[in-house]
Parts: structure tokens; C-alpha cells; sequence
């Protein structure tokens, strides 16, 4: 493949030297579809702490959901991006794993030869993230029940626990409390 150069990548849908139109507002890797929704596509090259700031500060902000986007390489950050996100707040999450065509045109360097596509295929995974769980499906197979309320609460009232030396019948009543409102 030294005699060629990559020209053109594009998914298999779309139609050779057609730009895809969107109409939603790109902002740094994100897309806002509506008020309440975000869609952030995470890359191989992007440093988590970045994707997972940002997406605290959507969620500060009033956003009830996000959609992290990974493909290939990118699916583990998208992964661990958002296990840091549960941990730091309750959040409903539904996971779907696809896979999409890619098609990479290779223009040739010499006269006398002809353009080259090549396909392959990429995993592409999709992660929904929403603090109330409205709008998702519950009987979805990829769906995950925000952390419960014991793994939370349990660092919260230790640490009430040592900052006002609350008592300690009063820390394994309130996590009984938790556990048995799951």
C-alpha cells in the first residue's frame, strides 16, 4: 500500500464526496439535540478527566441526559468515562454495542493504477447516561441500575461521621435504612 494515500474515510451509508448534514449544534466533540440530552463522542486521543468534567458540568447545569459515544480503541475510555461518572453521582445507565462499516478510499501515487476502497468493520458502543431514568427502557439487556443508595450514602455518613463525630448507631441505622429501601 506505499503506492496509495488515504483520500476519503467514511461510513458505508453515506455516498462518496457527500458531506453529511447535521443539524444539531457541535461543541467540542458534543451535540446538543435538545436541552436536556448531550451526545459526546469520545476519541482515542482525548484525556478523560476533560470528558468526564465536562459531563459533570452538563449535569450541574440541569441536563437530564447524556449519550457518551465510543468507537474502536475509544470503547474503554467511553467505559471507564462512564464508571467515574456513577461513582460520582447516582446515574441510570443503558449500554448497546454495534458495529459500523467503514470504507477508506486509497487514491494511487503512480499513473496506471486504480483507486482502492477498502472495508472494515469498527465496534461502535453507545452509552446512555440519565440521573432520573425517564425515557429509558428498564426491560432494555443493557440497562444498569444507578449504584445503590448503600454505596453512596455509606462514604457520605462516614465522612459526616468523622467531620461532626456523629454517633455510630446513628451511621448503621441510616444504612439500614438504605439497604432496605433498594
Amino acid at each position: 500500500m506505499e503506492k496509495y494515500r488515504l483520500v476519503e474515510e467514511r461510513k458505508a451509508g453515506e455516498a462518496s464526496g457527500e458531506a453529511s448534514v447535521v443539524e444539531e449544534e457541535t461543541v467540542e466533540g458534543l451535540t446538543s439535540s435538545s436541552s436536556t440530552s448531550y451526545e459526546v463522542r469520545i476519541t482515542q486521543q482525548g484525556k478523560p478527566r476533560n470528558y468526564i468534567s465536562y459531563a459533570m458540568n452538563l449535569f450541574e447545569q440541569g441536563s437530564n441526559k447524556i449519550i457518551l459515544k465510543a468507537m474502536g480503541r475509544a470503547i474503554n475510555k467511553a467505559v471507564t468515562i462512564a464508571e467515574i461518572l456513577k461513582r460520582k453521582m447516582p446515574l441510570h445507565q443503558i449500554t448497546s454495542l454495534t458495529s459500523c462499516e467503514i470504507v477508506d478510499v486509497f487514491e494511487p501515487l503512480e499513473e496506471g493504477l486504480d483507486v482502492v476502497e477498502s472495508r472494515r468493520f469498527v465496534s461502535c458502543m453507545i452509552i446512555t447516561l440519565s440521573r432520573d431514568g425517564e425515557g429509558m427502557d428498564l426491560k432494555d439487556i443493557g440497562y444498569q441500575v444507578s449504584y445503590v443508595c448503600a454505596h453512596m450514602h455509606a462514604t457520605f455518613y462516614l465522612q459526616f461521621d468523622t467531620r461532626y463525630r456523629c454517633q455510630k448507631k446513628e451511621i448503621v441505622m441510616m444504612l439500614h435504612l438504605c439497604m432496605f429501601h433498594r
